[in-house]
Parts: C-alpha cells; structure tokens; sequence
C-alpha cells in the first residue's frame, strides 16, 4: 500500500484502475484515501482520470494542500490532458503541478509554509479557509504566472513549450479574480436573484489587457457558476469603453457560452450529477442549468444555438423525470411499503425531509418538462402515504404531515377533517352498540 514516501508500482496501479472503474461509491472514497498518499503525482492522475465523472458527483472530502488550494478556482475548466486542445479555455491536469512549482518558488519557503500552516490538517469542505487563505494566494499568484518564463522542467509535464505562455497567462487571468468570482459563485449558491452589477463590473475590469485565452476561461466560469448572470455580460459588452475590449468581451462570451454547451453536449457529467448525486445536488444542479438554457433562449444573438439548446434541454428533461421517479420509488414509496413496524420520531423526521427534498427538485424540474410525469409520482406517493397509514406504519399525525408536503395545504385539511369524520362516526356506532347491549 502507497504512503507518503513511497509511490504504488504499476501492478498496484493498474490494479487499484480496474477496482475503481468497477467500484461502487463507498470502494472509490476509500480508494481515493489510498491514492492520496502517492508521492508521485502522475499516479494519482493516471488513476483518477478515467473517474473524473464519478468524483465530481460524489464530491469526495479530500485534504487541503497547497496545490489544490491555489487551482481551486480553475476546477471547473481542469481536464484530462487528453481532452486539451490550443485554444480551448480549459487546463490539461498534466501542467498543474509544474505551475505549483512555480508560484512555490516565487513566494518563497516561508510564505508558503505560512500558508500551509493556515490549511494545515483542514480539507476541502473548510469553505471560510479557503476563501480567506486564496483572498491572498490566487492575486499574487496570478500575477507570479504571468510574468514567470518557461520552467526548466516543462518538458516533463508533456505539453509543447509554447503552451506554457499561454496557458500561465490564460491561468493568471482567472486567478487574479478569483475571490470575486468566488463571491458571485457564492451568492448563486445560496440562491441570491440579484446580481451586484458593480461586483461583476470589478470583475471584468481591464478585461482588455488579458488575452483571449484567459477572457474566454472567465467567461465560462461565469456563466457555468452564475448562469443568471449572462444578461449582465451582454450589457457589459455593450458598455466597453473600446472597439478593443468590445470585440475581446464579445469574443470571449461567446467562446465561453459555446465550451458551455459543448460541454453539455458531449459529457454525461451533469446527467450523473443529477442521476446519482443527492437530491439537493440534484436540485441545485437542474437550476443551474434551467437558468443558463433559459439566459441563452432569450439572448436574441444566440439564434444559432437553438437547435443545440432544444436537444440539451430534451436530454435534461428526461434526466429530471428519471431521477424524480426513482427518489419517489427508492426514498418514499420503498421504505413505507417495506417497513416492518410503525416508524418512530427519527424515521418520521427523514422520511418528512426526503419528500421536501422531493418537492423542490419537482419544482425546478417542472420548468423543463411537462407536469403531468410529477403530478402522477407525487399522487403515487400520496397514495403510499395512506396505504402505511392503513397499516399501522404512519399515525393519523404523521400521515397528515407527509400528505401535506405532498400534496399541498389543502389535501392535508382535507385528510384531517375526514378523519375526524370518521372518528364522530366511529363514537356514534360504539355508544349506540354500548346502548343496545344495556
């Protein structure tokens, strides 16, 4: 087994690739703590690379180095080196570590140990670290990458010496912006509707003196984390203050916006996210692109698109129902009809939390597709609700609870009064038994 000092053979490694192509999700998290411990990079990337997919959907918590903190911002656009052409705004995996070596050297042993001290023993879920440690790496690294010249072990990486000019430079511009693009992902995160017009303005700010490459890399991850902001890049377009960046900025949205929908096109990436993540990853990630396709529906220059952004949203659409029908069979229907006793305070209070969950991906996934395939899930869920109710699984309260969530305010007073009915009448027909028996 790989520790920190010693690298798997190549039997190991070909080994642990075929367990993790045919592994399930709790063999891969395991594996990956195994891989962790490599010394030597290209083992981790030679056998995570065919899985790429598969993490981003499981999003494994892995350790908070120095290397993956500083390319945190370009995660999105990181790919295999494989996949990497010239002029495509994304990153090939293989110059990484080169560029880490890099930025290492320019500031110095003790910055970076004073870094590393702040990240020390924290992993990738440490969200405020990271946000204030990179507020002070990523600018100054930016600015390291793009003035540093060809490292002396660029070879190494497999990459021709004249991507490295454009490559550090194209990196340096994502980099240099990173804690405001970490921002506006944030606020899209956590479901914030207006944008803040001077953020994305401090944003783009002297976008003309970047080159192409790296204009294009930020607008992708604008529009890939903030889709809700493409109407804003528009109007930015038009109020570039020259021909120059006028015509950079229009470039650069439009290449952005076309990687976008390729990406969408070519990769079952977010069906796997929607399919087998969680539901609320599920949900936030049908949003994210619900947004995105309906900003490029309405953008009057995107015409030519259309055709590409009909068959994306088919192939959405039946990802939403899809992942829909299963959660109502495998977290709702399932578990009441198999429940072998009544389910007490813990079971009530996730099984109450599953049909919320179920109700808000309902709700994005509706503005996709039709509604008729989520009105027919929820009445067969509504339907298992009473039928556990029967049974002696769910108590009147508890039956009424899930009802609600259901479907909806209504259905459940609805449910309360019949059953009140039904006890008055259940007490008449006891007394005028008790009355004939005397």
């Amino acid at each position: 087994m790989p520790n920190a000092r010693t690298a798997p053979d190549p039997r190991e490694a070909r080994a642990l690739r075929r367990d993790l192509l045919d592994a399930d999700d709790q063999k891969i998290r395991r594996i990956i703590a195994v891989v962790e411990g490599a010394a030597d990079p290209r083992v981790n990337q030679a056998l995570l690379d065919p899985l790429r997919t598969r993490l981003a959907v499981l999003r494994p918590v892995r350790p908070l180095r120095f290397a993956r903190l500083l390319f945190i911002p370009l995660d999105p656009l990181i790919v295999p080196p494989r996949d990497w052409r010239p002029g495509d705004p994304t990153v090939p995996r293989n110059v990484l570590a080169a560029m880490d070596r890099v930025v290492r050297a320019a500031l110095g042993g003790g910055e970076v140990a004073r870094m590393e001290a702040l990240i020390e023993g924290l992993k990738t879920d440490a969200a405020l670290v990271i946000t204030r440690v990179g507020e002070t790496l990523w600018p100054r690294a930016g600015d390291i990458l793009a003035t540093a010249p060809m490292p002396p072990d660029w070879a190494e990486t497999g990459a021709r010496p004249a991507a490295w000019p454009v490559l550090a430079k194209a990196i340096a511009t994502v980099l240099r912006r990173a804690p405001r693009l970490r921002a506006l992902a944030h606020d899209a995160a956590v479901g914030a509707v207006a944008l803040d017009e001077m953020a994305v303005n401090a944003l783009l700010r002297d976008i003309a003196h970047e080159p192409p490459e790296g204009c294009a890399m930020l607008a992708r991850l604008i529009l890939a984390c903030a889709p809700h902001a493409a109407p804003l890049l528009r109007h930015l377009i038009d109020a570039s203050q020259s021909p120059v960046e006028k015509a950079m900025m229009r470039q650069a949205v439009a290449t952005g916006m076309d990687q976008v929908l390729t990406g969408m096109e070519q990769s079952d990436g977010f069906l796997e996210e929607i399919g087998h993540g969680g539901l609320a990853d599920a949900t936030a990630e049908i949003r994210r692109m619900a947004i995105f396709l309906r900003e490029i529906e309405q953008d009057t220059t995107a015409a030519k698109h259309r055709p590409r952004l009909k068959a994306i949203r088919d192939k959405l659409d039946q990802a939403c129902r899809a992942r829909f029908t299963a959660g109502i069979n495998e977290e709702l229907i399932g578990p009441l009809a198999e429940a072998a006793v009544p389910l007490d305070k813990a079971d009530q209070t996730r099984m109450e939390t599953r049909a919320r969950d179920l109700r808000a991906l309902e709700t994005v996934a509706r503005k996709v597709g039709g509604p008729a395939v989520y009105d027919q899930h929820l009445n067969r869920a509504s339907d298992a609700v009473r039928e556990a109710a029967k049974t002696g699984t769910l108590t009147p309260v508890r039956q009424i609870r899930l009802i609600e969530i259901l479907s909806g305010p209504e259905a459940a007073e609805a449910l309360y009064h019949q059953q009140i009915q039904g006890r008055e009448i259940q007490g008449q027909q006891t007394q005028g038994r008790e009355t004939r028996a005397r």
